[in-house]
């Protein structure tokens, strides 16, 4: 088994340089698309606006990405696979001849283990989500277009979505942050979980203390697969010494892309979440016919609250005391507001009529 992983290590590693070398001056293009898919931005940007326009769609969206970000953390601790650019400077496959000369971008010295690409798992479930969403919401319905333009339609946007994907894994491998069959397995799981959670409609519908458990499982079986591996004597922070070790340059090295702070992220959203689909305001707002102004107006404030949650966020230092709890806190709060907060806010300043308009889907 050991000799497999080098080996496709060794062929991913000189495709990368095949990459890399065929395509000169291409970095800057490849780490936009990696930019447009980064994770981050599906907490700050898809979601809040996703969730202005359809609640539904919002919260089957965001417990993909919470389920895609929980199975990434315990994947990559339990897989525990090597970046490109640390693995031609250790392995031994070139003893005795010169590695793969790789080089580095701003987005390439990621500091989490690199199997599988948390990436390519976020990019395949987030667009699976809203691409289904959108043939089923708008081009099934549309009395624009005849039945076989509709086909087409569809099929039109499945087709762009496969590109899309084609495009993000080609760029994670370009810039060297994954090896490929990293980013083929990311793919396949985050559809995997897309698909799962479309088919759970009951995951909009549990009680307060339902989503509370929830939430603490996925707390409860990060931190106990931490625990354990620290006591058998394992280092889960193995892979950012090895980032800090081989990073050509440290300003390449983000905070955010440690694992713990992608737990403090997604843990206090799924419990920001729970709390507000389960509270008042939301259930009010869902049984409320929201107008066009009044769900511009939704996007518009979960837009600018989820920019000043950035903003916090850049104010908190990872040295402070404390830092993982006020960034957990940090995103549940945003999270809770955006659901049930701002749209219950909204509800009572357009006076909204009863109806469904918002709806839980």
């Amino acid at each position: 088994m050991e000799n497999y992983i080098e080996m496709s290590h060794k062929w991913g590693a000189e495709l990368i340089e095949s990459l890399q070398t065929s395509m000169p001056g291409r970095g800057r293009m490849f780490m936009q698309i990696s930019d447009i898919g980064d994770p981050g931005l599906a907490f700050t940007l898809y979601f809040p606006v996703v969730v202005a326009l359809h609640a539904g769609v919002g919260v089957r969206l965001m417990w993909s990405i919470i389920f895609c970000e929980w199975s990434n953390m315990i994947l990559k601790w339990c897989i525990a696979g090597d970046r490109p650019y640390w693995w031609v400077h250790e392995t031994p496959v070139y003893a005795h001849r010169r590695p793969p000369v790789l080089m580095q971008y701003p987005r390439t010295c990621e500091t989490g283990p690199g199997m599988p690409s948390g990436h390519a798992k976020l990019n395949a479930a987030m667009f699976y989500i809203l691409v289904s969403a959108f043939n089923e919401m708008v081009v099934k319905n549309t009395t624009l277009l005849s039945q076989k333009q509709r086909v087409w339609a569809a099929r039109g946007l499945w087709a762009a979505y496969g590109i899309w994907m084609m495009l993000v894994l080609i760029s994670r491998t370009y810039i060297a942050a994954h090896f490929p069959h990293q980013c083929v397995a990311g793919a396949l799981i985050g559809l995997l979980m897309a698909m799962m959670v479309s088919r759970m409609p009951v995951l909009q519908h549990l009680t307060r203390r339902q989503y509370v458990a929830l939430s603490l499982t996925i707390i409860v079986s990060v931190l106990g697969i931490y625990f354990s591996v620290r006591t058998i004597g394992g280092n889960v922070l193995w892979s950012l010494e090895k980032a800090i070790k081989w990073c050509v340059k440290r300003e390449y090295i983000h905070i955010d892309s440690t694992p713990f702070y992608s737990f403090s992220r997604y843990s206090g959203v799924s419990l920001g979440l729970g709390l507000g689909l389960s509270s008042s305001w939301f259930k009010k707002a869902a049984k409320s016919r929201f107008s066009t102004n009044m769900i511009a107006s939704l996007a518009v404030l979960n837009f600018a609250t989820s920019q000043i949650g950035v903003i916090v966020h850049r104010s908190l230092s990872p040295a402070m005391f404390g830092w993982y709890v006020a960034e957990f806190t940090l995103n549940c709060t945003v999270t809770f507001m955006l659901v049930a907060a701002l749209p219950n806010f909204v509800r009572v300043v357009y006076n909204a009529r009863a109806g469904d308009k918002y709806k839980k889907k």
